[in-house]
């Protein structure tokens, strides 16, 4: 019998080859369990199905196997064998071959000469078995929308077959929790059952089996935080089940034969990865694991619908909370949308969350939306939907108002947020409550609105992309991007603040020239504390999502050394050198910043001195602290073990002088050595030892409790404290990269008018100096393109407070928004349209061949409207990529606003080919080329030879045409133009025509 009470029962391990007639028979010889006469079944092969324990770990004595044997007619002895009632239902219930896919018969025959045989239809054992897995998949009802989903539902387990006490343990949770991939800890493994096991199987690449009602498969626990961390990266919900009871205790309670109580202690998605099962079994490495594998961003989305702020018709009006639970960022925003969802694409490109909740009765547009949308590493949104009761506006603010309860200001500025905003913020307590996380939003800072456009320069989704800031156009990874060449952070939660600046530059000219004069002092201070501050933060942990994790007290005893140990020396080796920091650091902002990690980090040294780093790192809780005089208990319970100890030590005198073991001993283990044996006196002192010994844990766990409390109660300080280092680290950063690749520090004037000024010298690219627009033709693959991107990027960098690859430049007034626009003749226009709707004065607007994608007299009529558009209406600063030579004539229009610049090349004089071969020369030179030398981009794409021969022959044959229209043109206007009887005559027909 199993510790749970269950049955054991027997298993069919092996079978074999057909008999002469035909039939498949195979002989089995089970243990002997009844007398019943043997019974023939049909089933298909299975070539070893394994009994297991179902509730402790197996000891030695693990597998049964029945031995089978091959039968002979007429065989009997005294070995008998026969199926019980549970083999029976195994056989008809399920199947693992296919070896009777053709429809003949299969039996299962026993010893004795005496033989009945029950015959089943193939086609019964297959419908068996694929109405039980639809039972099982029908159920689901996950409420998910990922690029994996748990096909999970109710459990129900084989027809006729009785669960035992550990299944019906785990049916209970799975039944609350369908949608949620459960690992049960069953002694040192973790065990999934059901279809959660043909999951883990398939997505972990482990063996799933059938052990008794279900699929079973499993992990040792030691590997618990690698595939929880899998399992999570695939889109799954992921819960960890752990028993509540330990061995002594139980031995000694009222329900020693029960099985051990479980419960769901933990859950898991790709955004809320916080907790010490997901923390390597030292426990330190998580600290600077960053985000699994979303690297710096694991942003939880809520998206709410609602109606149209501005009222305009076919809008909708969206509102959106974005927040970090690993660091407790939280921002919101609600502007009108679109049907295209612009909007909201732009808001997903900026936060690039990993997971999404949304109301029930969201729109399908909405829910492609973030579905077309993907993270940093190519993958799906996971998205799940909520209640619509969970954004009742009215309940989210009385949760949330509870939440804040004593914080007068805090509600106040809550209550005054727009109502589906609130109702985005309630729905993200309830989620995050079920992880138990929803602590987190009551100690963030204020929840600040996104796109403040009063504070940060706007880019659009559109512009992120084609301008490559945060990612690659080729394969979406960071290399190549403007973050990958501005980001040589020395940590992650640097690395995290440096993106914000990026995709959210300063429009405030002092904050920039602030930011300016702090980078300009680290790349030439040699002040101690600076040097001192480069060292403590090189291959510093991630300190602001330790933070958060023991806030939750979600964190291992070896995670938080780490943290509370590498602030202490954060601190103490500043503080070192902080004596004459006012003489040696010059810059206000660095003081400031300095100064507040001083301040912040002044208390650290207090918790760092009271933890036993040994015991830490091997995550004992019983010898954690070094000083426990604030813990009367554990101190009493340390003496009573002692004391235990001392008596059992007491013991061995009396021991050592027995000859034979009393009658009375009790038999421990044996081997072929020796045996072991204890007195009942022994017996009941380690009864109550290991009593002791597990209270002391339960006892020393409510201290770490505590200890973990206590740290969090400084939370705000701590988390002001690591921002700034953030900030010192991004700084350094900047400067680094300036340093090392000889940037300039470029000039910011606020704008005396309405108008903007930009100027990039270096002796290639004169920008835009007294001209508004600046059209710029050129051969294909000139590098038009990349020098738009460049123009584009020299501002982005300046106004984020950066140096810039140049000799020098000069900006009037930030730019409050850069749009660049490129891509197909639909999305183009698209895009053009969203560019005109949100540009004003102080914008920089790139656009790259507007127009193509269509004819070519269609494409230049829209080229030259959108032209004229943003220099007589908007009168912004533009950037126009083309090949269109008409729009050229807008120079000759507006000489003061316009000017044509072409990318310079070499025309090699032809010589058999009859085309044109050209040198691209890579600089910006004025005035405009005379044509596009597209069959030279053929050439270097190696077209043959004799279709670039027979091309440059149309060329020229379609170029003569057109200039002889065009003299002809010239000639007529002449004409009539000198003859003044001639234009009397033209006035007349045209009276009579009307």
């Amino acid at each position: 019998m199993s510790a749970s009470g269950a049955k054991k029962q027997p298993t069919i391990s092996k079978f074999f080859a057909p008999g002469k007639s035909g039939t498949k028979k195979f002989d089995t010889d089970e243990e002997k369990k009844t007398n019943n006469s043997s019974k023939v079944a049909k089933v298909k092969v299975v070539k070893v199905l394994k009994r297991t324990n179902n509730d402790h770990p197996r000891n030695g004595k693990s597998y049964k196997k029945a031995k089978t044997e091959e039968s002979e007619c007429g065989t009997s002895g005294s070995r008998k064998s026969s199926h019980t009632s549970w083999t029976k239902n195994r056989l008809e219930s399920y199947s693992a071959d296919s070896a009777v896919e053709n429809g003949e018969l299969m039996e299962v025959t026993s010893e004795p000469a005496t033989k009945s045989v029950i015959k089943v239809k193939p086609t019964v054992v297959r419908n068996k078995l694929g109405e039980f897995r639809s039972q099982n998949n029908s159920d689901s009802n996950t409420g998910i929308t990922s690029s994996q989903q748990a096909q999970s539902g109710p459990m129900k387990a084989v027809p006729g077959m009785k669960l035992t006490p550990l299944e019906q343990q785990v049916v209970a949770i799975k039944n609350k929790h369908p949608d949620i991939v459960l690992f049960v800890e069953c002694g040192y493994k973790y065990r999934f059952f059901g279809n959660d096991a043909e999951i883990a199987a398939k997505e972990l690449n482990i063996v799933a089996h059938l052990d008794h009602s279900f699929m079973t498969a499993s992990i040792p626990t030691y590997k618990l935080h690698v595939h929880v961390r899998r399992l999570v990266a695939k889109g799954y919900k992921v819960g960890v089940v752990k028993q509540t009871e330990t061995a002594a205790l139980k031995a000694a309670g009222s329900n020693k034969t029960a099985p051990f109580g479980r419960e769901l202690t933990a859950l898991y998605t790709r955004s809320t990865l916080i907790g010490e099962d997901v923390t390597p079994a030292g426990g330190g490495e998580a600290v600077g694991d960053g985000d699994l594998a979303e690297g710096t961003t694991a942003m939880l989305l809520v998206v709410h619908e609602g109606k149209s702020i501005s009222g305009k018709d076919n809008t909708i009006g969206i509102s959106i909370i974005a927040i970090q639970p690993s660091t407790g960022d939280i921002v919101y925003d609600t502007f009108d949308d679109s049907a295209t969802r612009t909007e909201l694409w732009c808001r997903l490109d900026h936060i690039q969350p990993v997971e999404a909740i949304v109301p029930a009765n969201i729109s399908d547009v909405t829910i492609k939306a973030i579905q077309s949308a993907s993270t940093k590493n190519e993958d799906s949104i996971r998205i799940e939907q909520l209640d619509r009761a969970k954004f009742d506006y009215s309940d989210s603010l009385k949760y949330v108002c509870e939440l804040f309860e004593g914080d007068k200001e805090r509600v106040d500025h809550v209550s005054k947020l727009p109502a589906d905003v609130v109702s985005c913020l309630g729905a993200t307590l309830h989620y995050l409550a079920e992880f138990k996380l929803d602590r987190i939003i009551k100690m963030a800072g204020s929840i600040h609105k996104y796109s403040s456009g009063s504070h940060h320069m706007r880019l659009s989704g559109a512009t992120l992309r084609n301008l490559e800031v945060l990612v690659n156009a080729v394969d979406g990874g960071t290399k190549g991007s403007l973050l990958w060449a501005l980001d040589k952070t020395q940590t992650k939660f640097g690395s995290r603040l440096l993106r914000r600046w990026i995709v959210q530059p300063l429009l405030s000219v002092e904050q920039i020239t602030e930011r300016q004069d702090m980078i300009e002092e680290l790349m030439h201070s040699d002040a101690p504390i600076v040097n001192k501050l480069k060292s403590v933060l090189y291959k510093s942990p991630d300190y602001e999502r330790a933070l958060t994790t023991v806030f939750h007290k979600k964190c291992s005893p070896h995670e938080f050394w780490l943290a509370v140990n590498g602030l202490c020396q954060v601190h103490s080796g500043l503080l070192r050198f902080s004596g004459n920091m006012e003489d040696v650091v010059k810059t206000s902002g660095l003081k400031s910043h300095l100064q507040e990690v001083l301040d912040g980090l002044s208390n650290i040294a207090a918790f760092a001195n009271n933890l036993n780093e040994t015991s830490a790192k091997e995550g004992r809780k019983t010898s954690l602290l070094t000083n426990y005089s604030e813990y009367p208990k554990v101190i009493s319970r340390q003496q009573e073990i002692t004391s235990v100890e001392k008596q059992l030590k007491d013991l061995k005198p009396e021991i050592a002088k027995l000859k034979a073991v009393p009658k009375n001993w009790s038999k421990i283990s044996s081997t072929k050595a020796c045996c072991r044996f204890r007195s009942p006196e022994i017996v009941n002192l380690f009864t109550k030892l290991q009593q002791l010994r597990e209270q002391l844990q339960a006892d020393c766990h409510e201290v770490w409790l505590d200890v973990l409390e206590s740290f969090s109660s400084h939370y705000q300080r701590h988390r002001r404290a690591v921002r700034c280092l953030a900030a010192l680290d991004a700084l350094i950063s900047l400067a680094n990269v300036a340093k090392a690749q000889a940037y300039c520090r470029p000039k910011v004037f606020s704008s005396e008018s309405n108008g903007g000024k930009l100027k990039i010298v270096e002796g290639r690219h004169p920008v835009v100096e007294d001209q508004r627009v600046m059209l710029v033709t050129g051969p294909n693959m000139g590098g038009k393109s990349c020098y738009m991107r460049q123009v584009a990027l020299i501002a982005l960098m300046t106004q984020i407070g950066s140096y810039v690859p140049a000799e020098s430049v000069e900006i009037m007034g930030a730019t409050d928004e850069i749009f660049s626009g490129r891509s197909t003749f639909m999305v183009e226009v698209g895009e053009t349209a969203d560019i005109m709707q949100e540009a004003t004065t102080n914008s920089l607007v790139i656009l790259d061949e507007l127009g193509r994608g269509t004819s070519t007299h269609d494409g230049v009529a829209v080229a030259m409207a959108a032209l004229d558009y943003f220099l007589n209406q908007v009168k912004c600063l533009t950037i126009f990529v083309t090949h269109y030579l008409p729009l050229t004539e807008f120079e000759k229009l507006y000489p003061d606003h316009v000017g044509n610049f072409h990318m310079s090349f070499i025309v090699h004089e032809k010589e058999d080919d009859d085309f044109d071969i050209i040198t691209f020369l890579y600089r910006l030179t004025s005035g405009s080329a005379g044509q596009s030398y597209g069959l030279n981009v053929a050439r270097l794409a190696q077209v043959p030879h004799s279709i670039l021969v027979k091309a440059s022959e149309k060329s020229q044959h379609l170029e003569k045409i057109c200039k002889m229209r065009r003299k002809g043109k010239e000639v007529f206007q002449q004409f009539f133009q000198s003859n003044e009887s001639t234009r009397k005559m033209l006035q007349e027909f045209k009276c009579l025509d009307t």
